[in-house]
Parts: structure tokens; C-alpha cells; sequence
């Protein structure tokens, strides 16, 4: 597992503690994915990206007092705005819930807010934590995840394209003239395209220097412009051209037609 900061780590345990006593009986367990769980991970830049499985919707009163909890954990510990917790129904994990009656199955907490919210059934977090992720709590997630199957993934990995696309051609979005947006967004382009040729997830280096020796005509310049802001923290000026033409490739590549 990647070097992590003592707050870090004790962020990892309180949540290990609380959220037991917080979801009670509702809780099936936690679940690690991403960065944090191996050596990808840098103090400076990274998430802790973490599922919180339960029996059934998290009621209003284990919301609020969630809410409660991660507020005041805010104020001692400076990790906790560094969460992304996805709250998810054991009985409707792989699957959708952004049907107009059930928007709010799940819920969210990232950038320091509580959220409820639907979910795209997202099989690329479970992939990851499969292959290398650590159970906080509860269970193994083998136990009872359904079967990740092809077309679950391959429909994935078209929505992640999906949500790029909608950033980076919205005119509004408040994210795809921020530096760090582009590169996450290179980066992840990366990893889709690793993804959809392999059927497994690695980290973002390791996707990037695929796809690098892969790809002879990728825009070289950018990706390594982004794996340079990912492994320093130095702000880099990645082109909006060049980022939307990646964009196009991969959509070509994984079979999405270019709009």
C-alpha cells in the first residue's frame, strides 16, 4: 500500500470506528479503492476514495448524523475534505438509479458535502478495489458483488468518456479552464483506454505510459504534461485543443461516434 500521512491513516481509522456505531445495523462494510491503496499514491495530490456499502437507503436521521460526523471531522482532521465516500445499496450495486423516483438512492460525500444522489452503477471503483484494494470493514466485496460483465464495463467506460465530454464542451462548466481539471481529464482518458484493451484497472502512471507506447500519434506533449503535474504538483498548461482532440480519439477508439 502507497505511504500515507499519519492523519491519513487515522482518518482511515476513525472512520473504521464511527461509521459502525453511525450506520449501525444498515452497515455491510467499507471498501478502499484508488490511489490510496497502493503506490500511486501522493500526500500532496491525492483523493482517499472509499465505498460504504449498505443493507438499505441511508435513512434521514443516519444521513444527518453522518453529516454531523464528517462536518466536525473537517475541524480536526484536514483529510476529511480529501474523502470521496460512495454510499451504496448492497441490493443495487452495478446497477442505475437515475430514474426520475430514485435520484436520491445514494448518496456522496466529496469536496466536504453530504450529498444524496443516483448512481451510473460505476463497475471501474469495484474493479479497482478487486485488484488491489483493502476492506475497512465488513466483509470480502467478492462475497456479494454481482459479476462485473463485459457489457457493464464497456457501457462504463462510454459514460466516464460521457461526463468528460460534457466538461470540456459546456462553455459554463466551471471546471475545463482549471489546470488541474485538464490533467485529471487527460489522465483518465489514459486509464479508460487502458481499460477498454486490457479489462482491468491500473493506476493512472501506468495507464499513461501505456497508452504512450501504445498510441505512436497521442498527443505525447499533454499526457506527459499531466503525469508531470500528478507526480510533482506543479501547475501545468495543458491545450484545450490538443486535450479535445484526445477526447476524440478515445471515443473513436472505444466506438462512441464523434460529435
Amino acid at each position: 500500500m502507497g505511504r500515507r500521512p499519519a492523519e491519513a491513516a487515522a482518518l482511515l481509522n476513525d472512520m473504521a470506528a464511527n461509521l459502525p456505531v453511525l450506520l449501525g445495523r444498515n452497515l455491510v462494510g467499507i471498501y478502499l479503492y484508488g490511489s490510496i491503496t497502493h503506490s500511486s499514491f501522493s500526500p500532496q495530490r491525492s483523493d482517499i476514495d472509499c465505498i460504504v456499502v449498505t443493507r438499505q437507503y441511508v435513512s434521514d436521521d443516519q444521513f444527518r448524523r453522518l453529516r454531523e460526523w464528517l462536518d466536525g471531522m473537517t475541524k480536526t482532521n484536514p483529510w476529511t475534505t480529501r474523502l470521496q465516500l460512495s454510499f451504496l445499496v448492497k441490493a443495487r450495486l452495478l446497477t442505475s438509479s437515475h430514474r426520475s423516483n430514485a435520484k436520491h438512492d445514494c448518496c456522496l460525500y466529496q469536496f466536504g458535502i453530504l450529498k444524496r444522489c443516483g448512481s451510473d452503477g460505476n463497475p471501474i471503483i469495484w474493479l479497482d478495489h478487486l485488484r488491489r484494494g483493502k476492506v475497512l470493514v465488513g466483509p470480502p466485496a467478492k462475497s456479494f458483488l454481482p459479476e462485473i460483465t463485459e457489457g457493464m464495463l464497456s457501457a462504463a467506460l462510454k459514460r466516464e468518456l460521457g461526463y468528460l465530454r460534457e466538461e470540456l464542451t459546456n462553455p459554463e462548466s466551471e471546471w475545463r479552464e482549471v489546470p488541474m481539471y485538464r490533467a485529471y481529464a487527460t489522465l483518465t482518458i489514459c486509464r479508460i483506454l487502458y481499460t477498454q484493451a486490457k479489462r482491468t484497472v491500473v493506476s493512472k502512471p501506468m495507464a499513461t505510459r501505456w497508452v504512450i507506447n501504445t498510441f505512436p500519434n497521442c498527443p505525447r506533449k499533454i499526457i506527459e504534461q499531466a503525469l508531470r503535474y500528478n507526480e510533482t504538483g506543479r501547475e501545468v498548461q495543458i491545450s484545450f485543443r490538443s486535450l479535445r482532440r484526445f477526447l476524440e480519439f478515445a471515443e473513436t477508439e472505444i466506438d462512441i461516434p464523434v460529435k
